[in-house]
């Protein structure tokens, strides 16, 4: 009875204050009568300005004239007022570095206050204002912190020396802060040990410095745990993972951890089994596989939380099952990734890819028949993915292709998925090219070529004319359809149209239907298009080498990979294992290809020259793609003009250097 009391007592105090600090955002005083209200001795006015101006600051309007009035009201005793005084300074110190200073006395003082929480909160306020001439100023108050008698007053320093590090990493090395930091990870409080760990892992990472974790840390630390909220908890486990241990205290810090495995918080599981993850590697191999069966079902039960904590643990487990392969081996395991009508499709077309990704003999009946109620889902996307998906399967395991074809034939019929149909048999085909040659007829049928809108779906069905033209009915009408409007076709199609078209004159020598498309291709702009079919010719026009080609173009199958499985570089794949449960093993990215230069300077250069996109940060292979970049020069007037055929081939221009060694490079003297 008294707890019930005591809710309804709460939710009508937060109703009460929500509807009475609710005004503060609407219309209310301006200017002079602010001004006049800091002003007042009237506690109460006093404190309503400073509300009205902090809910002025949240709607973006600019507030920094009161300045000067507020700063007076750093000497109130009021608490409430403080703390608003406070978080006005926080906001609005940049813009007036040179009165920012006036506070600093304040703040010393409060720092000596009786109160642990003002203590606090000065500290944590000093080294809030990213003031440079204010730095000098902080050092004497955040050393008498470090040392305070109250562990709250501790635990603040010790992210106030992670601040000071941010802002001015070699006053924080200089004054001897990371010394005091390293003494804090002792300390008799969990609180305490948590947010110093949590500084000292940053600072340890941008600062080169090492801190050596011993047994003993490693036992003292997992006995603090307990005392620890669910995030110091986090904090703390991540300390213990950042290090590369020898196989004993790996399997100390192993052991210790599996029973962290049976927390409710997602985030402290994943933090364990990152801590897991980052020891296996030390263990033998015989050993790392027992644990196997330990780790598998704490992830599994995260499965049944919210949308955005199945995202995350989707993410991470792809790249610890691209690293270890015995993992989720149970075919239990593979129910708890089966969708369900509540999953938003983000979490839908996650699930797929780990679906693909635990594929094996024993599983795969079971993942067929879900993927088969897939899709006639309403969804477009998800149902096209779910059509790729089963390709996916028929590619990767021979005994799933006679039940693939059979689900694809019945959605031919399907005008909605004609298009995603056609690219999913393009790929059972290319690895099965002589035994399932029967279904394609059927599809070609239901398909409009002057319809298709997909560029890949129109490679698809060029690909299987070029392919298995002599097979199909109508198929030469189709690719006329494409020869035609070839100017009007994108780069990729224009391609598969010139190596289509080459295939059938291997086959059936239609000079007619080569000169038509060669003439077509060499006189665009796009500079493969153009010299792919520079090289055709000039290799058709030699009968040495048109042989060759025939063995080339229509032997030689390019590699498939179509399981549909999102494999990262295998370069990557340890250091991400390593970032288990972070951003970047979401991202399936190393932080150093998103992340902007670390410290506060950094971040200022980043908002100066107006990098508000993250990809502006991005250092990898695309970076050498320049968007925009002019095409090539065109062809010159002998080498755009089309040569004419002659009676038996047709013959190519003469180029203006001799390309026989370089042919010869290709396919052989």
């Amino acid at each position: 009875m008294a707890s019930k009391i005591a809710s309804k007592l709460g939710a009508e105090l937060r109703k009460r204050t929500k509807k009475t600090d609710g005004k503060f955002f609407k219309a209310g005083k301006k200017g002079e009568e602010l001004k006049g209200d800091l002003n007042s001795n009237d506690k109460d006015l006093q404190k309503n300005a400073l509300k009205q101006i902090i809910a002025d600051m949240t709607l973006g309007r600019d507030v920094s004239k009161f300045f000067t009035e507020v700063v007076k009201l750093s000497w109130t005793p009021n608490m409430e007022v403080k703390k608003l005084v406070y978080l006005y300074l926080m906001a609005n110190a940049k813009l007036h570095p040179d009165k920012a200073i006036l506070a600093v006395n304040t703040f010393v003082q409060d720092s000596q206050h009786t109160n642990p929480i003002v203590r606090a909160l000065a500290v944590r306020t000093m080294l809030c204002i990213r003031v440079d001439n204010i730095a000098d100023h902080v050092c004497p108050p955040l050393r008498n912190a470090l040392k305070d008698k109250s562990e709250y007053v501790r635990k603040t320093a010790a992210l106030g020396v992670l601040k000071l590090f941010h802002t001015h990493p070699a006053l924080c090395e200089e004054q001897g802060f990371i010394r005091e930091l390293e003494m804090l990870v002792t300390d008799s409080a969990p609180v305490v040990v948590a947010n110093a760990v949590l500084a000292l892992s940053e600072i340890m990472e941008h600062s080169g410095h090492d801190y050596p974790v011993t047994e003993g840390l490693v036992k003292r630390l997992f006995n603090c745990l307990s005392g620890c909220t669910e995030w110091g908890q986090v904090s703390v486990l991540d300390f213990i993972s950042r290090y590369k241990n020898s196989p004993d205290i790996a399997l100390l810090i192993v052991e210790r951890c599996v029973p962290r495995l049976h927390q409710s918080h997602p985030a402290v599981l994943l933090s364990a089994v990152r801590v897991i993850l980052r020891n296996l590697d030390a263990l033998p191999e015989q050993q790392r596989r027992g644990y196997f069966p330990k780790l598998t079902p704490p992830i599994v039960t995260l499965m049944g939380k919210d949308p955005q904590t199945q995202y995350v643990t989707m993410r991470c487990m792809t790249l610890v099952m691209q690293k270890y392969t015995g993992l989720f081996s149970n075919p239990k395991d593979v129910k708890a990734f089966f969708c369900t009508d509540e999953d938003p499709v983000y979490v839908r077309l996650e699930k797929l890819n780990v679906l693909l990704q635990l594929l094996n003999d024993r599983n795969a009946q079971s993942i067929l028949k879900e993927l088969e109620e897939y899709c006639q889902d309403v969804d477009p996307i998800f149902k096209a993915r779910s059509v790729q998906a089963l390709a996916s399967c028929a590619v990767r395991f021979e005994g799933c292709v006679p039940r693939v074809v059979e689900v694809i034939k019945s959605l031919c019929m399907n005008v909605q998925l004609v298009e995603t149909v056609l690219l999913a048999v393009k790929d059972i085909l290319r690895k099965y090219p002589s035994a399932f040659i029967d279904v394609l007829p059927p599809l070609l049928e239901e398909i409009d070529v002057e319809g298709m809108e997909d560029d890949e779906a129109k490679c698809a069905l060029v690909w299987a004319v070029g392919e298995f033209g002599e097979q199909l009915p109508d198929a030469q009408e189709k690719l006329m359809h494409f020869v035609d409007a070839f100017t009007e076709q994108s780069n990729s199609v224009q391609l598969a149209v010139v190596t289509a078209t080459v295939k059938v004159f291997l086959r059936s020598k239609d000079e007619a239907l080569l000169n038509n498309v060669l003439g077509k291709a060499t006189a665009q702009d796009n500079a493969d298009l153009r010299d792919r079919a520079y090289m055709y010719w000039r290799m058709l026009s030699k009968e040495e080498y048109a042989s060759k080609l025939a063995g080339f173009v229509l032997n030689k199958k390019a590699p498939l990979r179509a399981d549909g499985v999102e494999d990262v570089d295998v370069s990557k794949v340890n250091e991400l294992v390593g970032k288990f449960s972070t951003v970047a093993c979401v991202y399936h990215k190393v932080p150093a290809s998103f992340l902007p230069d670390y410290g506060h300077k950094g971040r200022d250069k980043a908002a100066e020259e107006g990098y508000d996109d993250q990809d502006e940060y991005v250092e990898d292979e695309e970076a050498s793609i320049v968007p925009g970049a002019e095409a090539p020069p065109p062809a010159t007037a002998p080498e755009a003009a089309a040569p004419a055929a002659p009676a038996a081939t047709p013959a190519a221009p003469a180029p203006t250097k001799p390309a026989a060694n370089a042919l010869d490079d290709i396919f052989g003297p």
